[in-house]
């Protein structure tokens, strides 16, 4: 199951701004791992909008946490993201629309640099519930004991519990 949190220039933005916002977004995503969620970036857009989506990552596999550890460099999550998003918006009078992969329609904006209160509150929803599951322990999710032979994860059932 994929989860993505999308943003759209509310407005379209030509090629020179373009470049500079894009220039300016990878400096600001640089220096840290992004185990968490992946950096900001750009998709191809006919309509002259910059347009993004970025996912968060609830369940990290625990060789990539241990990756990003040996690194030392602090994780970027779908918080840092957004500020990101705030940074560009006030340094290049670009404001964004946010949604998500289950949002009915557009959550919110960022406009001058600020979220608006629907945006930030689904943004740290999403963050806590992160950090929620990084407190799980993982080993189970990714141990399963129902692997086949053949090295694949068997199909992991969820039931409901019985009262």
């Amino acid at each position: 199951m994929g989860f993505t949190v999308y943003y759209r220039s509310t407005e379209p933005v030509d090629a020179q701004k373009r470049a500079a916002v894009e220039a300016a977004c990878r400096k600001l995503c640089r220096g840290r791992t992004w185990l968490s969620c992946e950096p900001l970036c750009f998709f191809p857009d006919d309509d002259h909008h910059m347009s993004g989506g970025s996912k968060p990552n609830f369940m990290p596999h625990p060789d990539d946490v241990a990756s990003a550890q040996a690194e030392g460099l602090p994780d970027g999550t779908i918080r840092d993201a957004l500020d990101i998003l705030c940074q560009l918006s006030e340094e290049y009078d670009v404001d964004w629309e946010i949604s998500h992969d289950y949002s009915d329609g557009s959550l919110g904006f960022v406009r001058d640099g600020r979220p608006d209160p629907d945006v930030l509150r689904e943004i740290e929803t999403c963050g806590s519930l992160a950090e929620l599951l990084a407190d799980t322990d993982m080993d189970e999710w990714f141990e399963n004991p129902n692997d086949d032979d053949d090295g694949e994860p068997g199909i992991r059932v969820f039931r409901p519990t019985e009262e």
